[in-house]
This record gives structure tokens, C-alpha cells and sequence, in this order.
């Protein structure tokens, strides 16, 4: 029997109506999780009052994701100022950015931002 999940994905926590047009899933180990923890509060404060969502630390890999990870959504007028940001921030972290397409399949092994994966 599968122990319930103690985390919420984006998809979930997003307020209604949010302009979720892209995807950066930031990757983390037992090593990097206080550093994953630290960024994601400094998304949080880097970004907010922007239509930036930061979501959760998932510490489980789930679906495509063979690591755990947090994601942040935001829309296309943001795309540079969040990819720039994490460029600078992300110290020894991978990022996958990726469009969302509504195909999830697709998104993360064809999307056009497939080969943007910082590592």
C-alpha cells in the first residue's frame, strides 16, 4: 500500500485562472536539499507580486521526474526574468524549462526547451 502524499503539485496549489504557460522544475538530492529550500524562498520573495507561482519541494521523483524537485509557473512575458534569475541562482542545481502545452508527455521530452536543462 502507497503511503499518501504529504505535497501538493502546481497544478493543484496554482490560484485559478493562472497563466501556468511554462514550467521550470528545479531538480534536488539529500545533498542539495537545504540549498533547493533556500532558492525556493528566495523565488518566493524575488517574485513576489509577480504572476510567478512557486510550488512545493516534492521530495519524491514523480511522473518523468527521476529526482525530486519544486516547480515554478509563470507566464510568457516573464520568461526571461525567471530564466535569467535561476541562470544566477541556481548554483549546482538542474533546471528544466519547458512550454506547457497540455500535453505532459510531450512537454517533457519534446517541447521546445528539451535541450534547455541546465546542469
Amino acid at each position: 500500500m502507497t503511503a499518501p502524499r504529504t505535497y501538493k503539485y502546481n497544478s493543484e496549489l496554482a490560484p485559478k485562472g493562472f497563466p501556468r504557460e511554462f514550467d521550470a522544475h528545479i531538480y534536488f538530492d539529500d545533498a542539495t536539499r537545504s540549498f533547493a529550500a533556500s532558492l525556493r524562498e528566495k523565488a518566493l520573495s524575488v517574485f513576489q507580486g509577480q504572476q510567478v507561482f512557486t510550488g512545493e519541494l516534492i521530495p519524491d521523483a514523480v511522473g518523468p521526474h527521476t529526482q525530486p524537485m519544486f516547480e515554478i509557473n509563470f507566464p510568457r512575458p516573464l520568461f526571461t526574468d525567471v530564466v535569467l534569475w535561476l541562470v544566477r541562482e541556481r548554483g549546482d542545481l538542474s533546471v528544466l524549462v519547458h512550454q506547457l502545452t497540455g500535453d505532459d508527455h510531450y512537454d517533457h521530452t519534446q517541447g521546445m526547451f528539451k535541450t534547455f536543462i541546465l546542469t
